[in-house]
């Protein structure tokens, strides 16, 4: 009897050389984590880092048109991570996810180069909008960020914080 599951990603959907495109993005993720040379068996003890490997996989397919393949990765990136990235997202590169169970990254969301999110941060849609996070930008856990609204570079969104109106670039955002 063969093993199912109710997963079936196609790892061949994408070529060696798209699958090197790939790893060449989600390395400047890796760095985030580990000063170390790139290991793959060290994806897997940091959830963010796992997620994130999944969006990078699940983007490059969704930009080739293969959306249920993409659908397939995202969907086995939330399942074993609890953190949600949609394919549809554009995320810069160098994200870093600490802590990241029950964050979300929702569709058609744009995150910059060198984003830190915490857990537990919803990046979502309020009236057909969705956020947009310039460059080194840091969001603490529980904010939620909704709404078509730009935070600028260099700034900082303090915890449990609702935001839903745009900020300019070096803004603290704690109220």
């Amino acid at each position: 009897m063969s093993e199912k599951s109710i997963f079936s990603p196609n790892c061949s959907a994408l070529t060696d050389e798209e699958w090197q495109d790939v790893i060449r993005v989600f390395i400047l993720d890796y760095q985030r984590y580990y000063t170390i040379e790139f290991d793959v068996e060290k994806v897997k003890y940091f959830p963010g880092l796992l997620a994130t490997f999944f969006y990078r996989i699940s983007r490059k397919l969704y930009l080739k048109g293969d959306e249920n393949n993409a659908l397939e990765f995202s969907s086995l990136g939330f399942f074993l991570t609890g953190i949600e990235i949609y394919y549809s997202a554009q995320i810069g590169k160098a994200l870093k996810i600490n802590h990241g169970i029950g964050t979300i990254i929702g569709s058609r969301t744009e995150l910059g180069d060198n984003v830190l999110l915490h857990h537990s941060v919803t990046l979502g849609e309020k009236n057909g909008g969705r956020a947009r996070l310039g460059n080194h930008v840091t969001v603490y856990p529980g904010a939620i960020l909704v709404g078509d609204i730009f935070i600028g570079s260099n700034s900082i969104i303090g915890a449990n914080v609702f935001v839903d109106k745009s900020y300019p670039e070096n803004s603290k955002i704690y109220k």
